[in-house]
Parts: C-alpha cells; structure tokens; sequence
C-alpha cells in the first residue's frame, strides 16, 4: 500500500467526451486572408452527424482560434484523418498551412493530404452526408487511388520532409466535383519546390508515374485497343529502374514485367502472339512515359527523385535550384515489357 503512493498517475488525462474531435480539415484564401473549415461528429438522440465549423483569421493558428469561439467545446485535432487545400491556396507556400500541424504534438501525422479545384466549403458539406466521419470519408478515398496505384502513397510527414527536400518535388491527389457534385479524383497536383504548378496529370498517367518512381499498388491497371480488341493490364509483377546519367542527359530503362487481365483475342500461349502483344504495350508505354516525363518537366516537378541519384552520384552535376535545372535537362525513357502471367492459372 505504501509502494502504491510512489507510483506515477496519469495527469495528461483527456477526456473525448469534453473535446470536439476534428477529422476533416481545409483551408482557402492566403495569409492574411485565410478561411479554414474544421468538421467533427457529434451524437444526437436520433443519429450521428457531422458538424462543420469556418474559421476565419490572419493564419492558421488564428483561423482555430476563432473556429474555437463558435464550439461549445475545445476543438481536438488527434483524430484528423484529411486535410484538404484549395488549389489557389496551395500555389502559395504549402509548409505555410501545414507548420502548425507538426508544432501541435496532438495532431497525427499519419494524416492524407489532398488538393481540391475550386471552392472548399462543397467539399467537407457532402461530408455531412455520410454516416462515417468526414474525415475517414475521404481518407478511405485517398487510399483506394494509393492502392490502385494512381497516387503516390504521401502523408502529412512525409509530404512535409518532401517539402524540405531539393532533389525531389511533391505530387498530391487533385480532387474535383464531378457532374453528380460528389468528390472525386482529378489526377496529380504537380508541385515544383513548396508550390502548386497549377499544372497536373490525369489518373492513366497517374498510374504511368507511379510505375516510374516504383511506388505501387496493390492494382495497376492499364488498358488499350490492340487491332480493335481491348487488352488489359491487371498488375505489374516485377519492375526494374536504371538510370544513367551524363553531363546534360538522363537515361531510364526500365523493364516491366506484367499480368494480363483482359484479351479476348486469346491465344497468348503462343510466342508469335505474345511477342507482338509484348513490342505493343513496350511501344505504348515507351511513348506515354516519355509523354509524363514531358509535363514534370514543364511544371519543373521531379517527382520521380532523380535529384537525389544525381546528387548521390554525381554531385558535380546537381544544381542548387535543381527544379529549374531539371526542366532543361535531355530525359529519355526506354521500356521493355515482358508478358509474365496471362491469366488466373497461367
């Protein structure tokens, strides 16, 4: 009984039930003129529902603190699953609005981020009317596209150590209102440094991109028409990155090996047809990737983190703003794709 008093109690006790657990966050507008929009669920007798919460201020620690003056109780970060910024706002200095996550030793930083088109409110109203948190909503979202291999698997660390880094560029998900004013994807945010581009991918080459960087799904999927009949890549099995580097020219080879899903033509046991079906999908891929390598130039995004092989191999090559070096450089992508499986048993 005696030892009982020596023994260390649990003072840093907080209690969900006296906090507003915030899931979902965003933010629009600039410094000085920011709107921030916090949505949280609250239990009534009938149902669960989401509340949504604006913000307004010079910054993001002021906009919580006038979102904190409209709640009934303390808003509390430690369950945020998505924090969402508008595309405009992210054009400015992105770290900007993310700082005072990493400050704040309650907020995860296992969070998804995500850029969306045009106004923010819609995006966490439809939020309202789900029966999950606003949050998981869109989480969940985020990873269906890393698993289907059409995003890069970022979170709220490690897009901020991107962020910091001058041999990489960040690429975020680009989401929109469709036709039906329900949230989806877009393609990729192209960013160059800590800035928006304004310029992006749309999700085929999303998946292109993904395959390059070798930060795969568990699906990658990718079609075509060959001789008028579909044929369907279902999952690249293997896949083999070389680069070689010269003074003002960039190299890539890279051999792919895949899994075929759909080709009702049939017949890919024999050699002739595979092989031709091979030198296709080499041909189209070589072109298409080539194609991608030609817009993350122009937006001076490398995303794909050949800034860090040149500056580990050949560190007379790099350049202190290698964003913009990176756009002039002479990049090239070879392909080479090998038919692997071509079917459930085969």
């Amino acid at each position: 009984m005696l030892a009982s008093l020596l023994l260390a109690g649990c003072w840093d006790e907080r209690l969900y039930k006296n906090s507003s657990v915030v899931s979902l966050t965003g933010f629009e507008g600039e410094m000085g003129d920011l709107t921030a929009y916090y949505a949280y669920p609250e239990a009534t007798t009938a149902e669960m529902k989401t509340v949504l919460i604006t913000g307004k201020g010079l910054t993001p620690r002021d906009v919580r603190m006038d979102a904190e003056l409209k709640v009934e109780q303390t808003l509390d970060l430690s369950g945020l699953a998505t924090i969402l910024i508008s595309e405009d706002t992210a054009k400015g200095k992105l770290y900007e609005y993310l700082d005072s996550f990493f400050r704040d030793a309650n907020s995860p930083i296992s969070s998804k981020v995500a850029i969306v088109q045009g106004e923010l409110k819609p995006f966490l109203e439809i939020s309202e009317q789900k029966q999950t948190t606003a949050g998981e909503y869109y989480d969940r979202l985020i990873t269906s596209l890393e698993e289907n291999s059409i995003v890069i698997p970022y979170t709220l660390q490690t897009a901020g150590s991107i962020l910091f880094e001058d041999a990489q560029d960040l690429a975020l998900p680009y989401l929109k209102m469709n036709e039906e004013d329900r949230p989806a994807v877009d393609g990729i945010a192209l960013f160059s440094g800590d800035s928006f581009t304004g310029k992006t991918l749309n999700t085929k080459e999303g998946v292109l991109l993904n395959i390059l960087n070798d930060s795969l799904g568990f699906a990658t999927r990718i079609s075509y028409l060959y001789n008028n009949s579909p044929i369907t890549i279902r999952q690249i099995n293997k896949s083999k990155r070389d680069i070689a580097v010269s003074k003002n020219k960039i190299e890539i080879n890279e051999k792919i090996e895949v899994a075929i899903s759909e080709f009702p033509q049939d017949h890919l046991n024999d050699d002739h047809v595979r092989k031709e079906l091979e030198k296709f999908l080499t041909e189209k891929l070589e072109k298409e990737m080539n194609e991608v390598m030609k817009k993350l130039q122009e937006a001076k995004c490398d995303a794909l983190g050949l800034g860090r092989n040149v500056r580990a191999f050949h560190p007379d090559l790099f350049k202190k703003d290698w964003s913009e070096h990176f756009s002039t450089l002479d990049i090239n992508i070879k392909v080479k794709v090998e038919i692997m499986k071509t079917g459930i048993l085969k």
